[in-house]
């Protein structure tokens, strides 16, 4: 019987095969890291320059942290530790910007000066698109400056596709306590196409807004969340070159969730999974081993006579990334080693126009993972500590969408 041809051994790791490499990046799930691997070989990067016969592993959102000196990144699948911040060289004018959202694909919402130049980045490959800076207010003969608070794009940002829409939650009164309004526009627009003002409520002894607290592009349509926790459903038209918005509310009744004497909610947040809309609301506790902080999801569910907000008491594989404007759903399934869970981020001023129109700081050391249970748990997860910011909350810099 002949004997098996012996395979050749590389003279060095310089020679490894494309199999080989193919093989290991697909163990290195976090992408900074493999882009680092093949940064130690020349001949590595050239083997590789063909796309991958199978899929590599899929991303996780990263926690952009507003430094000294510029934003850091922290990943959840390079550990706990400092080697899983990743410090990318950002732009000299974006270091010191303040971050209001982020879009799939390394779009990242920011203004400069804090309330100037609105802009959407991508830190992936540098382009940049113009964001209104002023909304027709009262009519379309007068204009306004606007304060862009939390914003979302109805498909990947493109000055060739006119379907391409924006919306944010803004600030456009000449008060610091005005109340938030919702806009909208066609991506190159330099002025707001429309904006929609909140709804008055009166209640038992005095009268308020109902004002937004979050947006999410769902079904065809902008959803926006209320203080309420009503949605009011913005459907974007063209006729005629001119963005027109179909309106619809959905007046929520909520079902209990099991928490007696529940207390205010600090953020409420809309997230798309599995094809249905949750509600995710965050509130303080105070109960004796219990964390400071405890969440509660709800899922949608509707019909001609009525919408309801149903408790969902188990994430069943999922990971929540709650934010304003882009929380996102991801399965566990496909990120072997993580649970289920909700990761969130310290927002406490994110809509705090008189910390912005002042340049004050911004709290960012409340950024973790709440694990449901009786009593629930949360883990600090993203390393390090970091207390204060002065020119921006913490928001998460989304991968590709799958």
């Amino acid at each position: 019987m002949e004997e098996e041809a012996a395979l050749p051994y590389p003279s060095s790791w310089n020679e490894l095969p494309a199999n080989l490499l193919y093989e290991i990046t697909r163990h290195i799930p976090c992408k900074a890291d493999r882009v680092r691997m093949l940064a130690v070989s020349r001949s590595w990067r050239t083997s590789l320059r063909e796309p991958p016969v199978r899929p590599l592993p899929p991303q996780l959102p990263w926690l952009l942290r507003p430094s000294a000196g510029g934003p850091t990144f922290s990943c959840l699948l390079s550990g706990a530790d400092e080697d899983s911040v990743h410090r990318f060289r950002v732009p000299g004018d974006l270091r010191a910007a303040r971050y209001f959202g982020s879009y799939d694909g390394g779009w990242l919402f920011l203004a400069y000066g804090q309330n100037l130049g609105h802009t959407l980045v991508n830190l992936c490959n540098g382009r940049r698109f113009r964001l209104p800076d002023v909304v027709p207010w009262p009519t379309k003969a007068k204009e306004f400056p606007v304060i862009m608070l939390a914003a979302t794009l109805s498909s990947p940002p493109s000055y060739t596709d006119d379907r391409c829409f924006g919306a944010a939650i803004v600030h456009c009164s000449p008060y610091m306590s005005g109340a938030r309004h919702m806009t909208f526009w066609i991506m190159g627009d330099r002025l707001a196409r429309l904006t929609i003002h909140p709804e008055i409520v009166y209640g038992l002894s005095d009268m308020f807004y109902e004002e937004m607290e979050d947006v999410i592009y769902h079904n065809g349509a902008f959803c926006f969340l209320s203080i309420l926790e009503n949605v009011l459903v913005c459907t974007p038209v063209l006729h005629q070159g001119d963005l027109q918005i179909q309106e619809e509310w959905l007046r929520f009744f909520r079902q209990d969730d099991g928490c007696s004497d529940r207390p205010v909610a600090l953020a409420r947040y809309l997230v798309e999974s599995r094809g249905q809309l949750l509600m995710v609301l965050k509130r303080k506790c105070d109960l004796a081993g219990w964390p400071p902080l405890v969440f509660s999801v709800f899922q949608m569910m509707r019909d001609q006579q009525v919408a309801v907000w149903i408790p969902v008491v188990r994430l069943e594989g999922r990971m929540l990334f709650v934010g304003h404007g882009c929380s996102r759903c991801y399965e566990v399934d496909a990120f072997p080693g993580f649970q289920e869970g909700i990761y969130f981020l310290d927002d406490l001023h994110f809509y705090d126009v008189s910390r912005i129109l002042r340049c004050q700081e911004y709290l960012c050391h409340d950024n973790g993972k709440y694990t449901l249970g009786q009593p629930p748990v949360v883990s600090r997860c993203f390393w390090p500590d970091q207390v204060m910011s002065n020119y921006s909350s913490p928001v998460w810099l989304l991968p590709e969408a799958r």
